[in-house]
């Protein structure tokens, strides 16, 4: 028993709490650091929330934000009456949050001779998920990577948001930092999120996103040509409702009766047997 509440001394046991120094300041201290970092994650939060609310498709575009256009042509301009379907896409440019890309990308698209966004192609449509534009094939129209691999590089690395969501149809979204290309999406795309920078979301033109979605095949190669020919930026101030074009789609030749099967009779047979003969 001795030797028991000699080891009971040395190790000091005790039910009763010892005083701590400066307990308060210290509590004080970590009450102070979990306030400041729940401000913290609150405004990150609504930055963040602000970020998505720029994804999301509005009822009425505002005048006051950057706006282009894009003329895009589906079909092949061969045979004597080629079935062209021509139309117009209005995006709003995310110009405040991604200067430098935005800039050299409407540039590309006014720009009349190389490098420029006109006669590119639209080398990948997978339906239903998205699409990508502004392709130039080397052995077709020539290339523009040695024109833009640095200037892409920079842009994205140093001004990208990658916050950005893919939330709805329409988003504009840069496929990566050596080459012009970009991707349009035909539906909410949360794979793409955190990859790919967005710059743009669309705001007039979805029923021809819907005929583009249409054209691509199930490995993403298109069915018809699609092509970019032509675009620009809408004047600072101007509604982009007045950039408005209506889509141009070739006529329906059995709503015209020009391809009705016709049965033609004789008088030696009860029918030739040729439809149309």
């Amino acid at each position: 028993p001795g030797c028991w509440r000699t080891v009971w001394r040395v190790m000091n046991f005790s039910t009763k709490k010892r005083p701590r120094k400066d307990a308060w300041k210290e509590l004080q201290s970590e009450l102070d650091e979990r306030e400041k970092l729940e401000e913290e994650n609150s405004a990150k939060q609504r930055r963040l929330d602000a970020l998505r609310a720029r994804a999301c498709i509005e009822e009425d575009p505002t005048p006051a934000a950057r706006h282009c256009y894009m003329d895009f042509e589906i079909g092949r301009q061969m045979g004597r009456d080629p079935q062209i379907t021509r139309g117009r896409l209005v995006v709003e440019l995310f110009h405040d949050l991604m200067p430098r890309t935005v800039g050299r990308f409407v540039e590309l698209l006014e720009s009349q001779h190389e490098p420029t966004y006109r006669a590119s192609l639209v080398s990948k449509i997978m339906p239903g998920d998205y699409m990508v534009a502004g392709d130039r094939d080397t052995r077709l129209e020539g290339s523009m990577r040695q024109d833009h691999t640095a200037f892409v590089r920079q842009s994205v690395m140093g001004e990208a948001k990658w916050q950005l969501p893919h939330l709805n149809p329409g988003i504009l979204s840069l496929v990566d930092g050596r080459t012009p290309r970009f991707h349009v999406t035909f539906r909410k795309m949360e794979e793409l999120d955190g990859w790919h920078a967005v710059f743009g979301k669309v705001v007039y033109g979805f029923d021809l996103l819907k005929l583009i979605s249409e054209q691509g095949n199930i490995n993403g190669e298109p069915k018809q040509p699609v092509v970019m020919t032509g675009g620009g930026a809408v004047p600072e101030g101007t509604h982009p409702r007045e950039f408005l074009k209506k889509l141009e789609q070739p006529e329906d030749p059995e709503e015209h009766g020009y391809n009705k099967k016709v049965m033609r009779y004789s008088s030696t047979y009860r029918h030739t047997g040729l439809i149309g003969h």
